[in-house]
């Protein structure tokens, strides 16, 4: 474990959740980014657009530490849904979650969470991505409809959670589970450890030892995404 402190840069209760759940401590240091503008300005690979917001929140997080007299390490993470060559972010209200849902029913498509580790400054900074292919059952209206009605998509990428009870949209996974709902502790526990992270560290035939959802083996370049797990250091 790291010395503390260690800040968490995300409002995501689901986030807190897994750290606590994974007993890694942390404060919570949440600062605002323009999502919209930075994901515009982004000419990167698709799959690393989450890593690359995370880079951002993280960057932001360190200053905004440094304003008031305190450091420390940020974590960072943003989600990313992927499906035909585009990202459905979090949509802005219920007609678009609707849409949406209609185009991931019945199909397969990925989810790529990105994480970035920051501090004490903003020029130290490590971040790796964990890719997961998600298959959606094919869901009627009805459900759609009554799901959308709880207001639950609105704060998803995707406008939808893997864990909603009432809805449970998954129909399969391939990959990290933990990463769908947000938070990859795979990834986190090696970049917060200090542990090289291997070539393979998310395509191996293994079981993750935070949760025996997750499912290998993981996504690699297939023609959907191109997707990597190495983690990489930027002066």
């Amino acid at each position: 474990m790291p010395r503390p402190p260690l800040f968490l840069a995300s409002a995501s209760p689901r986030r807190r959740q897994i750290l606590t759940e994974a007993g890694i401590p942390f404060t919570l240091h949440v600062t605002s980014v323009d999502e919209d503008t930075l994901t515009h300005e982004y000419t990167g690979p698709l799959d690393r657009l989450g890593e690359y917001l995370a880079r951002q929140k993280a960057r932001a997080a360190c200053d905004s530490l440094a304003h008031v007299g305190l450091s420390g390490t940020v974590l960072a993470s943003d989600t990313t849904v992927l499906i035909d060559g585009q990202s459905l972010a979090k949509p802005r209200d219920h007609r678009e979650a609707s849409a949406m849902l209609r185009t991931l029913r019945g199909r397969e498509h990925v989810v790529a969470t990105g994480i970035a580790l920051a501090g004490p400054t903003p020029e130290h900074m490590i971040s790796a991505t964990a890719a997961t292919r998600v298959r959606m059952r094919d869901f009627n209206d009805a459900e759609l409809t009554a799901y959308v009605a709880t207001g639950d998509p609105l704060d998803k990428a995707g406008a939808y959670s893997i864990q909603h009870p009432n809805f449970s949209p998954v129909a399969a996974i391939t990959g990290c589970h933990l990463g769908v709902i947000g938070l990859p502790v795979c990834l986190v526990s090696a970049l917060v450890n200090g542990t090289p992270l291997p070539p393979d560290a998310l395509t191996c035939d293994r079981t993750c030892p935070w949760s025996a959802r997750c499912t290998p083996p993981f996504p690699g370049p297939d023609g959907i995404t191109e997707t990597s797990t190495d983690a990489t250091h930027h002066p």
